[in-house]
C-alpha cells in the first residue's frame, strides 16, 4: 500500500469511524496513471448524515496532495444494491479492494 493511500485511510478512519473503506476505479484495477485520483467508498452504519460526513471527509483530506473522490453510503444499502448493474455500487463491488475493515 502506497503512502498517499495510507494517509487517506488514516484520515478517513479518524473522521468517519467507518465499517469499511473500499478502493475502486483505476487504482483498484491497476490501470492508474501517476495523475489518477483515488476513488474511495466509505461505508458506515445508519445514524450518520451521509452528506455531512462526505463534506467533513473532503475537508479532512484537504492537503493530502493527491486527488480523492469519495462516495459515502450505509453498509446495508450498499449490500442490498451491489448486484444491481445499473448502480455505481455494482462497479465498486466488482473492482473492490477493501483497504480497511
Amino acid at each position: 500500500m502506497n503512502e498517499p493511500l495510507k494517509e487517506i485511510i488514516e484520515r478517513i478512519k479518524e473522521e468517519a469511524h467507518p465499517d469499511r473503506i473500499i478502493l475502486f476505479g483505476s487504482r483498484a484495477k491497476d490501470k492508474a496513471r501517476k495523475s489518477s485520483d483515488y476513488d474511495i467508498c466509505v461505508l458506515v452504519k445508519r445514524g450518520v448524515n451521509l452528506k455531512d460526513l462526505e463534506k467533513r471527509l473532503y475537508l479532512k483530506l484537504f492537503g493530502t496532495k493527491v486527488a480523492v473522490d469519495i462516495i459515502t453510503e450505509f453498509v446495508d444499502r450498499f449490500e442490498e444494491n451491489k448486484n444491481n448493474r445499473y448502480l455505481i455500487y455494482h462497479e465498486i463491488a466488482k473492482d473492490a479492494i477493501i483497504v480497511y475493515e
